[in-house]
C-alpha cells in the first residue's frame, strides 16, 4: 500500500506540474523505480515460486506413477506365473493316473491320424504305444518301408492289423501284448 500511496503522490506532483507547467521537476527515474517495485512484489517472485513448487509436484506424481505401475506389473506377473504353475501341476497330477488318462481317451472325439510317406516303425510305435502293446520285428528291412496310411483310433487293434495286412511287403499278426512283423 505504501508504493500505491508514493504513485499516488507521484501523479498528484505531475498534475500540478502539468498545471504550472513547470519543467523543473523529473519524475521519470522515480516512477521507472517505483515501477520496478511495484512489478518485483507482485509478478516476479510468486510466479517463480509457484513455478517451482509446481515443477516439484509434477515431479512427486511422476515418481510416484511410474513406482505404482512397477508395482503393479511385478504383482500382476508374480501371480499369473503363481496360477500357471498351480493349473500346470493340478493338470500333471489328474494326467499322470491312468484312469485320468483312459477317460481323457474316451470322452476325447477320436480324430483319425493321417501318415504321409511315413516309415512304417514310426506308425507302428504309435500304434503299439495307444494300444499298449510291443512291435516285434523278424525283419529290420521291414522297419523302413515308407507308407501312406490313415489310422482311425476308434477301431480295434485287430481292425487296424486287418488293415496293414492289405500291404504286400510285410505280414503283421498279434500274439498276447505283442505286434509281430514279418
Amino acid at each position: 500500500m505504501e508504493s500505491n500511496e508514493k504513485l499516488e503522490q507521484l501523479l498528484q506532483q505531475m498534475y500540478a506540474q502539468e498545471s504550472l507547467h513547470d519543467d523543473d521537476i523529473d519524475t521519470s527515474d522515480i516512477i521507472d523505480e517505483e515501477w520496478t517495485k511495484f512489478e518485483a512484489k507482485h509478478f516476479t517472485a510468486p510466479s517463480t515460486h509457484y513455478a517451482i513448487l509446481r515443477k516439484i509436484a509434477a515431479m512427486f506424481v511422476g515418481v510416484l506413477l511410474l513406482g505404482s505401475i512397477a508395482y503393479a506389473t511385478i504383482h500382476y506377473m508374480t501371480s499369473s506365473l503363481q496360477e500357471e504353475q498351480e493349473t500346470v501341476a493340478t493338470t500333471d497330477a489328474q494326467r499322470s493316473t491312468p484312469s485320468a488318462q483312459l477317460a481323457e481317451q474316451a470322452d476325447a472325439p477320436q480324430k483319425p491320424v493321417v501318415y504321409e510317406d511315413t516309415e512304417l516303425n514310426t506308425i507302428l510305435n504309435d500304434i503299439a504305444t495307444f494300444y499298449k502293446v510291443e512291435a516285434v520285428y523278424k525283419n529290420e528291412e521291414v522297419k523302413h518301408v515308407r507308407l501312406y496310411f490313415t489310422w482311425d483310433k476308434q477301431q480295434t487293434i485287430d481292425e487296424v492289423i486287418d488293415m496293414f495286412n492289405k500291404f504286400e511287403r510285410f505280414h503283421m499278426t498279434r500274439e498276447n501284448r505283442k505286434l509281430i512283423v514279418e
